[in-house]
């Protein structure tokens, strides 16, 4: 499993700091708003079941064991050098900026004695649960990293976000210890030690698939868990046990306590997952037009990867995190060597929700009209002309456009397509 320094959307990360569009939904060329609501791509037939259980638990444990494979199989100790080989696997970029300001060597020299100080030849590792929705990070710090002086968007040491309970192995505390090295679904990485909670493994695997889930369906979703408030993104699956929700929560001594709350189902909050079907990808991916572009989970929200992940898991299915790893996960069309008319022949054949990847991005196709095939998706930026020359657009969230958007290359993403999977 690589850590969490794999690249979530390539496409993003050359760009500069740019303010955030005002409006609520981006006006994309080409694309009607009557194409911007998911009742444009309701199908007649698009609630027929594309998968059973069966074959969705089949396909999970596929693309797990292509990937990181199945976090229940971590061992319950790690040896020092293997330990260290983990958590020294990043090293400190001297070109990024602090607060504007060039990384010193000095603070890069305490970064790496923290991260290793608590290292021993044999390190038990733990069983946790996640209590508040907290970022992966690469180092054992909240500072953020940039590649530019004056960004503020994207965070070079940071690399996902997950919901409250998440379940965790931690294999280690900083020097500090105030954070952990932790093993989560697909990550590992560095997280606050004040937002997990320890707990035995039989309590921990309920959290890890849970019988019963209470699955978000809500782009987010804030539920009370006693006098706190727990923030959930798309795709959570919480467990539940007597018709109650189980919320975890870290008591003084930094054990798991659960609290125990009424589910409310509604649009936001579904009793199971919901059935795999056409309609339903399409449901869901239209509640998240407009939301910004969250580098690896920044801002409450999500880039292209976390995008599809999110749709996906609300019906059990569970993507990786990277669009490199969902592309090569699971076995699809290699568009590779295609012409654009090919290209553009096959994806008109596509069932809506199949996903469409070009390096370092991914997009979910919604289907044609008028003979022209569209996808939504999460966006850093497309191109335009301006004359002979092509012009940047920073759009920076979740749109709908044509499959050959002009990427700000100059080439369209039609154009740069790789591949396609269906999830059947």
């Amino acid at each position: 499993m690589k850590n969490c320094l794999t690249a979530l959307c390539l496409t993003v990360m050359l760009i500069s700091v740019l303010p955030r569009p005002a409006h609520a939904t981006a006006q994309m060329p080409d694309t009607p708003a009557a194409y911007t609501s998911a009742a444009a791509w309701t199908r007649a037939d698009g609630d027929r079941i594309l998968a059973a259980p069966d074959r969705i638990a089949a396909m999970d444990a596929h693309m797990a064991e292509a990937v990181h494979g199945d976090i229940r199989n971590v061992k319950d100790s790690i040896g020092g050098p293997a330990l260290r080989a983990f958590v020294t696997e990043a090293a400190v970029r001297p070109d990024l900026y602090i607060k504007g300001k060039k990384i010193t060597p000095a603070f890069a020299e305490e970064l790496r004695k923290n991260s290793t100080a608590r290292i021993r030849e044999e390190n038990p590792v733990a069983f946790a649960i996640v209590t508040e929705r907290v970022n992966i990070r690469v180092f054992p710090t909240e500072v953020q990293a940039f590649e530019t002086p004056a960004d503020t968007h994207f965070d070079a040491w940071q690399c996902s976000a997950v919901d409250p309970a998440t379940p965790v192995r931690v294999y280690v505390y900083d020097g500090t210890g105030n954070f952990c090295y932790v093993r989560a679904p697909g990550y590992r990485g560095w997280i606050p030690s004040r937002q997990i909670a320890l707990t035995d493994r039989g309590t921990w695997e309920k959290f890890v698939q849970p019988a019963s889930p209470a699955v978000v369906t809500g782009r987010l979703l804030t539920l009370p868990a006693g006098d706190a408030r727990q923030v959930y993104q798309m795709g959570a699956a919480i467990p539940t046990e007597n018709g109650s929700l189980l919320l975890p929560a870290r008591d003084e001594s930094g054990d798991l306590r659960i609290i125990r709350e009424k589910p409310y189902y509604n649009a936001s909050l579904h009793k199971g997952y919901l059935p795999y079907t056409a309609n339903n990808i399409i449901a869901m991916a239209f509640r998240h037009l407009g939301a910004p572009y969250g580098w690896g989970g920044l801002e409450s929200s999500v880039d292209c990867s976390a995008f599809v992940q999110d749709v996906y898991r609300t019906m059990g299915i569970d993507l990786p995190r990277n669009s490199g790893e969902q592309a090569r996960s699971f076995p699809g069309k290699d568009l590779r060597g295609l012409t654009l008319t090919q290209k553009l022949q096959y994806i008109r054949s596509l069932p809506p929700g199949a996903l469409l990847f070009k390096k370092g991005h991914v997009m979910l196709y919604l289907g044609e009209k008028d003979g022209v095939p569209y996808m939504i998706h999460a966006l850093g930026s497309f191109g335009e002309r301006d004359g002979k020359k092509i012009r940047a657009n920073y759009i920076l969230e979740v749109v709908v456009s044509k499959v050959d958007l002009l990427g700000r290359s100059g080439v369209s993403l039609a154009r740069q397509l790789t591949k396609a999977n269906v999830y059947e």
